[in-house]
């Protein structure tokens, strides 16, 4: 898996894909733009993966990454994919901070697309890592 994160005077894009034998399996693109405060488009690290232990023996390429234009400390959307057999499965929600003892931001369940609600196996696996995946705490 590949990925890139380019600025530019209008904002960042952010670029993803998987190469098997040099052919472009799939790519993924996401951007922010005309953001008067600051820019978050910043892959989540311990959300890469590739899980091969879904039935069937399907394996799957795992990421997600937070993108959003704020001011302060307000919580950005966090999306994680999963690509399954070519296929994406998109869980998509509001990040949680934790600020000292207090919580801001991901009171509301993350969306499921259509792909991510008929594979139950996937869907019960991302929705375990959604919490670890979407907070995070600033001294």
């Amino acid at each position: 898996m590949e990925n890139e994160i380019n600025k530019n005077k209008t904002g960042e894009h952010l670029s993803v894909k998987q190469v098997t034998k040099g052919k472009v399996d799939w790519v993924l693109n996401d951007y922010v733009n005309d953001c008067e405060v600051d820019i978050n488009l910043n892959e989540i690290k311990e959300s890469i993966e590739v899980n091969r232990s879904f039935p069937n023996g399907e394996g799957a390429v795992l990421f997600a990454y937070k993108i959003g234009c704020f001011g302060g400390l307000d919580p950005v959307t966090v999306k994680y994919f999963a690509f399954k057999n070519g296929v994406k499965h998109a869980l998509r929600g509001e990040g949680n901070i934790i600020v000292g003892g207090e919580s801001y931001g991901g009171e509301t369940p993350p969306i499921l697309d259509h792909n991510l609600k008929s594979d139950k196996a996937l869907l019960n696996y991302m929705l375990k890592k959604w919490k670890a995946i979407s907070t995070a705490k600033v001294n």
